[in-house]
């Protein structure tokens, strides 16, 4: 009876989300599934976000856009095909099992405040670079830190890989070319065998990075 019970109250949980989101049940599910497809939740959809949820929408993975104005991304559903989607965060979080973070590096630590729960045991590839121009204090603690490890302590529930802030995204744009290198770092094996993959499907080739 006990697993019945549980059944039945993730079953509750979920519909919740799927109220909330207008995300269906079968999706949030797939979500945590590694055998399904990967949903990717892109957040910050500028030249970065943009164009990686581009190529991957267009490889045939289903993608959500999200940012302040998710009503303002019409061009760029336009661009990736019918397998592209815009919403919320909230909603991309509940989309996907691995996130895209495509933003300002000053933005991380909020993103981290207000959504660290909903991340929680999902991939997350951070795209983001730390400069002191832009981002102020925190740059410099990050590049003190060193950036990679400084983010993933930020979010320490997921499973973390820093990618694609090595590149610019105009070298992406047109799939890579096939000899584009996308150096890469991961804090376990899982998400670093998505991220290879994820970075193949852009026409790049993926190149270990140093450990996390």
């Amino acid at each position: 009876m006990q697993p019945r019970f549980q059944l039945s109250r993730r079953a509750l949980v979920l519909g919740a989300v799927a109220v909330t989101t207008g995300i269906s049940i079968r999706t949030a599910m797939a979500a945590d599934d590694p055998t399904t497809p990967r949903h990717i939740g892109i957040i910050g959809a500028g030249q970065v976000g943009g164009t990686l949820g581009r190529l991957w929408a267009r490889a045939g993975y289903p993608v959500m856009f999200s940012s302040r104005h998710p009503d303002q991304l019409q061009i760029t559903l336009a661009e990736a095909g019918p397998n592209a989607h815009a919403g919320s965060v909230a909603q991309a979080i509940a989309f996907a099992n691995v996130i895209v973070l495509a933003v300002p590096y000053k933005a991380e630590p909020e993103i981290a405040a207000q959504y660290g729960a909903a991340l929680s045991g999902k991939i997350l590839i951070d795209a983001d670079n730390a400069y002191a121009f832009r981002d102020g204090a925190l740059a410099n603690e990050a590049h003190a830190e060193g950036v990679a490890r400084y983010s993933a302590h930020l979010f320490p529930q997921t499973h973390f890989v820093r990618a694609f802030n090595s590149v610019n995204a105009s070298s992406l744009a047109n799939g890579g070319g096939g000899n584009t290198q996308i150096l890469y770092s991961y804090t376990d094996n899982a998400a670093g065998d998505v991220a290879s993959e994820l970075i193949k499907a852009t026409g790049s080739v993926p190149v270990r990075g140093h450990e996390l």
